[in-house]
Parts: structure tokens; C-alpha cells; sequence
């Protein structure tokens, strides 16, 4: 028989043969089988090391899997313990505290700064294993769903498909810190197609992100609340969203281009709720909105605002509507429909140091038109005015306008 440690390798294991366990010095050995060796729980502790050649192993508690530094944890029913992983201990600094690991099943944490988790799908294998499958797959790098099937009322449970945070830390004051980033990247040259409001998803199309509701359901679905929220919890965001000058094809944010930031249907507009309360209710109701029922090209207007003015125009660019800038406005123009005895029309607010007139300027051979009914034909006209003189300046020339009351001239 030979001696301890000195056997003949096996080509395989099956299961029922009995393996001879021993300590390093041989002293102290058990018989098992591989199966048994199979089916016990493994724990064990992190090796240190990143490279299989160098002795990095996976690290497995029971039911739970730690993968790299998370196999410092040791896999307690307690947040208070000895020996923690890096993120728990940093985690254990703030006021929420180092829950992360506490409720894992499994969990990978860097030790060396590389990625802690990398997941990879190909539509190439999924065609290739659609006979074996018995279907052909969505290629899916990471999926992750959040159930939420409490039916208690009221509950606290609340259900994340995926939940994220990036944490600057004091100091770090060079590189920016990004929750996700999402990065398409189009190897295929142009898409065979254009992305539009009423054809969203074109053929080699190329998108960042997709926000869908229903998953794909053919019943028992409802409509969603939002495709995207922004709150506080506790702090606030300084811009909602924000487009980088150079993000948008078309324009680099300082040529003469245009880059399309958004784009909606017909009928789809922006509101703005106001703070009041109804049925119950804060925000229920809309104070303003901005949306367009323009159904032809040809029939749209165009919104500007540019170094020379406000402008209204037509989809060719053609001027309808324009308001100048002024370098030092003192006057303000008041367009309104009265309301009580007041009467529709064009008020001048006089500023500082500014000038009560009211400037209308037809052009060469124009004329300033109104329609009103005619009172009094016939009659002579009374010697004097009794409502004074209204004061015009036709071509630089001043006239007076005499004002007759209704004695005077008759209704």
C-alpha cells in the first residue's frame, strides 16, 4: 500500500467512492464520500489574492455567496460585528449605516478597484441556442426584478428591480461621480431609419435607454405613474436635465447649427401644477402648459430667442412677431382684455425717465386702420371740443384730433 499523500490520481469522481480527508500532517483523518463533500457548506476565508494562479478562490457562506472583499463579512444576522467588509465599514460612518451586506444572498466587492461585477449577453448565442431553448431570448446583460406582492395596508415594504448610489467623498474635488452611466455605442454606421414621436424605435437604431411600462403584458396591466421622477431624499438636484453644449448632432452649443433636445407628438405638451390642494390632493391641477395642436408643417410657427430680439416665425424662418431688446428699457408695454369698465387694448407703463408714447409705425403709403360706427352724419360740427384734443405725430408733424362728447355730436 503506498503511503499517505503518495496515491494515484483518479480521472474522475462519481460519487460513491469514499475519499480519505486528512490534516496537513496526516495524523488525524475521515472517511466521506463525494457526495457528501459536494453537499456540505463551505465556508471559507478570502485568500488575498485576485489571480487563480496566484490562489484567489470564491468565498461561500452556506446559502449565501461572498464574492472578493464581501467575503469579509462573515455573514451575521447583525450589523455589530468584529471583522466587516470595506463598504459596511465605510457604510458604518454615515447616519444610515452599514446595511448593504447585512441582507445580501450574495454580493461581490472589489478589493483592487476593478469592476466588481461584469455580465455579458450575445444575440449571436441566443440565435445559435433557439433549437435547445425551444425559443429565441432577448439577449439581456443584467436582469433584475422587484416584486412587490405585500398586500398589507398600510405596509413600509417597498419593491426596487434596481437601486444605485455613487458617494463623493470629502476631498474628491477632480473626477465627478455618476450613479449610472449608460453608454451606446453604434459600431453599424447610420440607422436604417429615423427615430420619431410616432416611430420611436427604428431599424440598427442605437438608444441609451428605453422606458417601457406594462413588460411586455398582453393583460391585467394598468397605466404607469411616470417613466421619470426627481425628488429629494433629502437633498435636491440643481438642474433636472441637462444636455452637454456638444451632446446633441447638429450643433456643438456655439455654431449656427440646432441639436433637437426633445422631442414630442402632437398633443403632448408641459405643464406646470400649481401648489393647491384638491381633492385631497397637492399639484392636482395644472397652472400652465405649453403644448402644440399643429397638425401640418406648413401651418406651425417657431419659438426664438436671439441676440437681436424675440421671435415668433413660420417653420421657414419667415418673421412673424418679433420684440426688440432694449439696452436700458424704461417702459413697459401692457397687452390685455379689460375686465370691469376697462377696455381691451395696449397700455404704456411709463418708467423712469422713460416716454409716455405709444409708437405705431405702418410702413411707406400704410395706413392706420379701425372700424367703428358712424355717429351723427350730417351734422354740423360744434365749435368747440369739449373733450379736449387728442395729440398724433404723423410723419414728425403734430396734429390735434378735437374729442366731442356724445352732447355734442349726438349717439
Amino acid at each position: 500500500m503506498p503511503k499517505f499523500n503518495s496515491y494515484f490520481p483518479v480521472p474522475s469522481v462519481e460519487g460513491p467512492e469514499v475519499l480519505i480527508i486528512a490534516t496537513p500532517d496526516g495524523v488525524e483523518t475521515l472517511n466521506a464520500t463525494a457526495s457528501q463533500i459536494a453537499g456540505a457548506p463551505a465556508n471559507s476565508m478570502p485568500s488575498g489574492a485576485f489571480f487563480a494562479e496566484e490562489g484567489a478562490k470564491i468565498s461561500r457562506f452556506g446559502d449565501r455567496f461572498f464574492i472578493g472583499g464581501a467575503s469579509d463579512y462573515p455573514a451575521l444576522n447583525t450589523r455589530d460585528v468584529a471583522r466587516q467588509d470595506w463598504l459596511s465599514a465605510l457604510m458604518a460612518t454615515t447616519s444610515i449605516g452599514p446595511w448593504a451586506l447585512e441582507n445580501a444572498q450574495a454580493a461581490s466587492l472589489s478589493r483592487f478597484g476593478n469592476s466588481a461585477f461584469v455580465a455579458g449577453s450575445r444575440t449571436s448565442d441566443a440565435l445559435k441556442s433557439r433549437d435547445m431553448l425551444g425559443h429565441t431570448p432577448s439577449t439581456i446583460g443584467v436582469a433584475a426584478w422587484g416584486i412587490a406582492d405585500d398586500t398589507t395596508n398600510p405596509t413600509v415594504t417597498t419593491a426596487y428591480a434596481y437601486y444605485g448610489e455613487a458617494w463623493r467623498m470629502p476631498g474628491v474635488n477632480y473626477q465627478p461621480s455618476f450613479v449610472m452611466e449608460l453608454e451606446a455605442v453604434n459600431l453599424g454606421g447610420p440607422a436604417h431609419g429615423v427615430s420619431t414621436p410616432y416611430h420611436p424605435n427604428c431599424g440598427g437604431g442605437t438608444y441609451a435607454i428605453q422606458i417601457g411600462a406594462g413588460g411586455g403584458q398582453t393583460e391585467g396591466t394598468a397605466d404607469c405613474e411616470a417613466g421619470i421622477v426627481f425628488v429629494s431624499n433629502p437633498d435636491s438636484w440643481k438642474t433636472g436635465i441637462l444636455f452637454g453644449h456638444a451632446s446633441l448632432s447638429g450643433t456643438n452649443g456655439q455654431d449656427g447649427g440646432y441639436g433637437n433636445a426633445i422631442s414630442m407628438a402632437c398633443h403632448q405638451g408641459i405643464e406646470w401644477r400649481t401648489p393647491e390642494t384638491r381633492e385631497y390632493v397637492q399639484g392636482l391641477d395644472a397652472g400652465a402648459m405649453l403644448f402644440s395642436t399643429v397638425t401640418k408643417t406648413q401651418n406651425g410657427q417657431r419659438l426664438q430667442f436671439a441676440d437681436d430680439g424675440f421671435m415668433i416665425t413660420n417653420m421657414s424662418g419667415e418673421l412673424l412677431f418679433s420684440v426688440a431688446p432694449n439696452m436700458a428699457p424704461t417702459n413697459t408695454v401692457n397687452i390685455q382684455a379689460g375686465s370691469g369698465q376697462a377696455a381691451a387694448g395696449i397700455y404704456v407703463q411709463k418708467g423712469e425717465d422713460g416716454s409716455p408714447n405709444l409708437g405705431l409705425y405702418p410702413a411707406a403709403g400704410g395706413e392706420i386702420q379701425m372700424s367703428s360706427p358712424i355717429a351723427s352724419p350730417g351734422h354740423a360740427v360744434p365749435s368747440s371740443a369739449e373733450g379736449g384734443f387728442l395729440h398724433l405725430n404723423v410723419n414728425g408733424k403734430d396734429y390735434r384730433v378735437p374729442l366731442f362728447s356724445v352732447a355734442q355730436v349726438g349717439g
